[in-house]
């Protein structure tokens, strides 16, 4: 039974994965606090691996979500919101998946929250309104809500049990820490003997997943797409609509394999187990706090739109995208970030690459994101010398960043001599990746 449950709870993680057709096995969220251990909301937040940087933004419960496999990552608070001070550490983060608080201190005194708004969690960007019921506001452990954008508008917003109590989520941090290193060196993994259920595999659980369609598509389209992800009929005890807004549905879906617990958890919940239990099996006091309505869906660019913009190169000339695309068979627009390491990492490497698509007849162009500035541009045209990275370079404006609302950097698009994507955008530095890709644009060409 408890291989059929840790499969279950498998399958559970791979649905909050951010991505093109696949589904991740986790996710970190970096919870930003004052000193006196209140959400920080609008903190911006960076969070790089070796390959690419992506930029969150904290809610009204200060976290920023990133679902993100297991592996080596660090945070960096980009921007806070006036009145704190700024931070400018890298924070290491641990290897697998987990939520980390991050302390930011007020430059004079903050305003306290209202005591109505303690227990809210308001994001419009995922249609998400929640005021924690009378009935769940003395849990004992705590109840945790995630969400993850999946391609073709379907909205995944997780809700887990977590058997921590609030006042042990320090230690709790603490321990899975030390366990993430010594999993990583290959040593035993640490113990609490005060705590049964930490790092057992149950201290999290999952109790109900939300998914949000739009396009008035509805269950048959939703178990469709679980079914891909080997989630058939008989993988939910629970599959029922919940409510609808504008164009999108709502659904609310529960795993069988979690229905009638193993005897094994019990134990190791402890003094939790009760509380999961009632949970799970009355979504009704979870739902009574919740609002939800139509999301933001992110506005990515797919194969077949078309790239149009005017700007300016880091030198302050005028370029218009139409004009600059029509020069070459395929473009390729680098889009990157000053305060992107894995983006900075590959300069040199594009800087062979310009040279290999002028003999294609074709061109690299980069876009640097950030360098809406001339302090930011000469940054950028700084970094771009010392990678001996000659090709002509752009800056960001408030209209790109709108129209192409990036949610990851870097990211390249490959654009035709009409400013039509040849592909759908690709995310993470590689530029061997890229070469295999303009090799398929300009066989697509003819």
């Amino acid at each position: 039974m408890k291989k059929t449950i840790a499969r279950i709870l498998t399958l559970c993680l791979m649905l909050t994965a951010l991505g093109a057709g696949a589904f991740a096995d986790g996710g970190y969220q970096i919870q930003v606090v004052d000193p006196d251990g209140s959400p920080v909301e609008g903190v911006m937040v960076k969070f790089c691996s070796d390959e690419q940087c992506l930029v969150g933004k904290t809610g009204a419960d200060g976290i920023a979500a990133f679902d993100e496999p297991a592996g080596t990552y660090t945070a960096h608070l980009l921007k806070v919101p006036a009145g704190y001070e700024k931070d400018t550490t890298d924070y290491p983060l641990p290897e697998t998946p987990d939520t980390v608080v991050l302390t930011v201190r007020p430059e004079g005194a903050a305003e306290e929250a209202e005591e109505d708004d303690a227990d809210v969690i308001d994001m419009p960007q995922i249609g998400v309104y929640y005021k924690t019921p009378k009935a769940l506001a003395n849990l004992k452990g705590q109840v945790n809500l995630g969400y993850n954008f999946i391609d073709d508008g379907v909205l995944d917003i997780p809700v887990s049990y977590l058997a921590v109590s609030p006042a042990d989520m320090d230690a709790y941090i603490t321990l899975s820490r030390a366990a993430a290193a010594a999993s990583g060196n290959g040593e035993e993994l640490p113990a609490d003997p005060d705590h049964p259920s930490w790092l057992s595999g149950y201290e999290s659980l999952p109790l109900y997943d939300i998914f949000i369609l739009n396009g008035e598509r509805g269950e048959k389209e939703l178990r469709a797409l679980l079914e891909d992800f080997g989630l058939g009929e008989d993988a939910f005890c629970t599959f029922e609509e919940i409510g609808s807004d504008a164009d999108c549905r709502f659904f609310l879906t529960q795993y069988a394999g979690l229905q009638d617990a193993p005897e094994e958890v019990k134990p190791v919940m402890g003094e939790f187990f009760d509380e999961f239990e009632t949970l799970f099996k009355d979504p009704s006091l979870f739902l009574s706090g919740l609002k939800l309505s139509a999301p933001e869906w992110p506005n990515t660019k797919k194969a077949g739109d078309v790239l149009s913009f005017k700007t300016t190169d880091l030198e302050g000339n005028a370029v218009d995208s139409a004009e600059l695309f029509s020069k070459a068979k395929v473009t390729v627009v680098n889009c990157w970030a000053t305060w992107c390491s894995p983006c900075r990492a590959e300069l040199p490497e594009l800087g062979k690459m310009a040279a290999e698509l002028e003999a294609q007849g074709c061109q690299l162009v980069g876009l640097c994101t950030d360098a809406m500035d001339d302090e930011v541009a000469a940054t950028a045209g700084q970094l771009l010398l010392d990678a001996d990275a000659s090709y002509l370079n752009l800056r960001g404006t408030e209209e790109i960043e709108e129209d192409i609302s990036l949610m990851a950097w870097p990211t390249t698009y490959f654009v035709d001599s009409e400013g039509r994507l040849l592909t759908a955008p690709f995310e993470g530095a590689s530029p061997d990746t890229y070469r295999a890709m303009l090799a398929d644009c300009l066989a697509q060409l003819g």
